[in-house]
């Protein structure tokens, strides 16, 4: 979310008990990572010489209902009332699965399983096992490897991140 303030001081009117994640500064913008009890608040501060309120910036785009939701949701935060659930950054019932699935398949590299164990354990639980060249050759093998390089992603970008979302 963008804000437009005259000062850096007074420009995010957080609650007491919020603490700052994360920060960066440079001359006429601060980048900031804020939380307030479980809500995490991503806020861009525009120093704006002149203006009296802070104003927030909400172009009309495809991403304006997005928009609007987070800040109805800084909104609520800022005067101290419980964060509301934002419908478009709750996971999917899909992407909830294929996080349970990357987060399995490298609990299972790091115990030691091989890319077959995980293509026939996990993957495809339910296909006959493929042997030697016809394993060497397959799309399961292919497909296994892209879940492998994506669950070794997820764990390398800090997932857990996810569990603290609200």
């Amino acid at each position: 979310m963008t804000l437009d303030a005259s000062d850096w001081a007074g420009a995010i009117p957080l609650p007491p008990g919020s603490e700052p994640l994360a920060q960066f500064a440079s001359d006429t913008e601060r980048h900031t990572v804020v939380a307030i009890a479980s809500a995490r608040l991503r806020l861009c501060v525009h120093k704006v010489p002149g203006l009296t309120v802070p104003t927030l910036t909400i172009p009309c785009d495809p991403t304006c209902a997005l928009r609007l939701a987070a800040a109805t949701r800084f909104q609520r935060v800022t005067q101290g009332k419980r964060a509301s659930i934002d419908g478009a950054a709750v996971p999917t019932v899909y992407q909830r699965a294929r996080w349970v699935q990357l987060l399995a398949l490298h609990d299972a590299l790091e115990a030691g399983a091989s890319s077959r164990d995980l293509a026939f354990g996990i993957v495809f639980p339910n296909h006959r096992p493929l042997k030697g060249a016809e394993w060497k050759g397959s799309g399961e093998r292919r497909h296994v490897l892209r879940l492998t390089a994506a669950a070794r992603r997820l764990v390398a970008s800090g997932y857990r991140s996810l569990l603290h979302h609200r």
